[in-house]
């Protein structure tokens, strides 16, 4: 099974749960779709980090040992879509003290960031909104910063 064979522009939910059950018992495919992810075709970055989400769904376990390589991933993707997938990867993990805070540090900057796909926006807003609790300080600024985004746009999230 060739990952890049899979991770087109029409595929559908199935094929996506069917690669991520797959690439989910093996870590060399684990490994080659992280790969394609980061310097793929733009359909085999946007498909495949619809996949890695789909591995995350499936068992939350098998994505912990990458967290710090998909972090690094994170703070250099321009893709809405990838970054959203990838955000996905994180919301309702218990994380590391280490790996919690640079996923703040990262949501923080994009959750009201106007150049930020709305998608993007609300998956930082869900990420953060439990990580936060351990924060309170930055609990108050996110709120301030969701405030100020919606008297000048309207609703948020």
């Amino acid at each position: 099974m060739k990952l890049e064979d899979y991770l087109v522009v029409r595929m559908g939910r199935s094929t996506r749960d069917k690669v991520a059950s797959f690439v989910a018992t093996d870590e060399g495919k684990l490994q080659e779709l992280i790969g394609l992810i980061r310097s793929g075709t733009r359909p085999q970055r946007m498909k495949g980090s619809w996949v890695l989400s789909g591995v995350n769904a499936i068992d939350t376990k098998v994505l912990v040992p990458y967290y710090d390589e998909l972090l690094t991933m994170l703070r250099s993707e321009t893709l809405g879509g990838v970054k959203r997938e990838m955000l996905r990867c994180f919301e309702g993990m218990e994380l590391k003290q280490t790996v919690a805070e640079q996923l703040i540090v990262i949501a923080m900057d994009w959750v009201t960031d106007e150049t930020q796909d709305l998608a993007v926006r609300y998956i930082c807003y869900r990420v953060l909104k439990p990580l936060l609790k351990l924060y309170p300080e930055l609990e108050v600024e996110l709120h301030q910063q969701v405030d100020l985004y919606r008297s000048k746009f309207g609703r948020f999230p």
